[in-house]
């Protein structure tokens, strides 16, 4: 009874490991997911109602490390500083981090022309990368898992 039991306990240890390692690619869509949702909301707002940025981003919600980097953005307009000390995210590629920091250089800068022009040049590559983290997602999030799982039944197999 007392190898079931731990043997149950190891199978869940190493299933939510999986679950832990997964955590990353799950972080990483829901980051493109948002930034795409604002690239859109973003672009109908400086064809039509034009407010300051900081006004624009408190009328949505947003969560996670897009909330996280969105309120540091804001808060370094508010200071007059360049955004160039927005965080870096560990699940980000240094490309992806160089994408994101160019994003937010051009946000809220120059005329409502020009930022049309860059926002909706940017948004072909930004729905690549909420494709591309979407499918990252379902394929290793799964692998990770499944992987934590069989690896509890192994140790399992052989404790017993």
């Amino acid at each position: 009874m007392i190898k079931f039991i731990l043997g149950m306990a190891i199978v869940c240890f190493t299933s939510f490991c999986g679950y832990v390692l997964a955590k990353k690619y799950r972080q990483r869509k829901n980051f493109f997911a948002q930034m795409n949702e604002f690239n859109e909301r973003f672009l109908s707002e400086i064809a039509y109602y034009r407010r300051p940025v900081g006004e624009f981003a408190e009328k949505y919600a947003y969560k996670g490390e897009f909330e996280i980097l969105l309120n540091a953005f804001l808060d370094s307009l508010g200071s007059g500083d360049e955004p160039a000390a927005l965080p870096v995210f560990s699940f980000l590629t240094k490309d992806e981090t160089d994408f994101v920091n160019d994003y937010f250089l051009m946000v809220g800068r120059g005329d409502s022309a020009s930022q049309n022009a860059y926002f909706t040049s940017v948004k072909a590559t930004l729905g690549d990368y909420k494709k591309k983290s979407a499918e990252e997602c379902t394929r290793y999030g799964d692998l990770y898992l499944k992987l934590g799982f069989l690896c509890g039944l192994l140790i399992l197999v052989l404790i017993i």
